[in-house]
């Protein structure tokens, strides 16, 4: 009876952690590795729009807040011929819904390398361009997103509108 009281208190314990940490980084500066975060507000903000993303081909992660949240998250980002594209896998993690929001209004703030830069996401429907680009992501991310077969919307990364 005594290690089911240890590990039950054990378990509440981490719970109470887990949910502090959570919260606690809505205060956070950006997010906490893949734990969303609070809105970007450091790093130089760029006035001019990127034109040619090309200096962002390795860059494995990006940080971005739609304008219309106070919350921002880490997301990949791929290039291809200059543009650049961030993949959303719709399936995982369950319940994230931020893509719906960017498809209706796409504006956004992003951090890269230290910078930010003001964008409008716009979803790439041109399945030819989509399957390209989820090649591109297997490649570069040893096989693609995470969840499986669930579907994957892409969103361009477009000077702000």
């Amino acid at each position: 009876m005594g290690i089911i009281k240890v590990l039950g208190g054990t378990i509440v314990v981490l719970a109470l952690l887990i949910g502090i940490l959570f919260l606690g980084a809505r205060f956070h500066d950006g997010p906490l590795a893949l734990i969303p975060g609070g809105p970007l507000v450091s790093g130089e903000l760029v006035a001019e729009p990127v034109t040619d993303w090309t200096f962002a081909t390795s860059v494995e992660l990006i940080e971005f807040q739609l304008a219309a949240d106070s919350i921002s998250r880490t997301t990949w980002i791929v290039v291809d011929q200059g543009r650049a594209y961030i993949p959303c896998s719709l399936g995982f993690p369950p319940g994230k819904d931020w893509y719906l929001r960017a498809d209706k209004d796409g504006r956004a703030i992003i951090r890269l390398l230290g910078k930010r830069h003001s964008v409008t996401l716009e979803r790439v429907k041109n399945e030819t361009l989509a399957r390209k680009l989820a090649s591109i992501v297997a490649e570069k991310y040893d096989g693609g997103p995470p969840g499986g077969t669930s579907q994957v919307w892409f969103f361009a990364l477009n000077p702000p509108s």
